[in-house]
């Protein structure tokens, strides 16, 4: 379970049963490949997501050379078909952020 607020300390929580199991609170949760946190920052969603296409990428690096490898338009075809839509998951959701210089925790 987590609490969306903007409050620094959260007072007065009960604690929540269902199904006569009583939820765990947490600061993040991820869904659908979305990872959401308790205030919303997008910083571990980001961050996840760019360190998964720098993996990609480097191996894709490593594939490519100057007389063996794939050829440059195949390169960019993958960067495009591969790489970019790991980057923009859910950008519906997070862009607004990207007008800040830097995401905080």
């Amino acid at each position: 379970m987590v609490l969306f607020t903007r409050r620094y300390k959260v007072e007065g929580l009960k604690p929540i049963n269902f199904y006569n199991q009583e939820l765990v609170h947490t600061s993040q949760v991820k869904y659908l490949g979305v990872i959401l946190d308790s205030k919303l920052k997008w910083k571990a969603h980001i961050d996840a997501k760019c360190r998964k296409a720098i993996i990609a990428f480097s191996q894709l690096h490593r594939t490519t050379g100057i007389t063996w490898g794939y050829f440059p338009k195949v390169v960019h075809w993958i960067y495009t078909m591969v790489i970019r839509p790991m980057l923009t998951y859910a950008a519906v959701v997070w862009w607004p952020r990207i007008n800040y210089s830097t995401v905080d925790m």
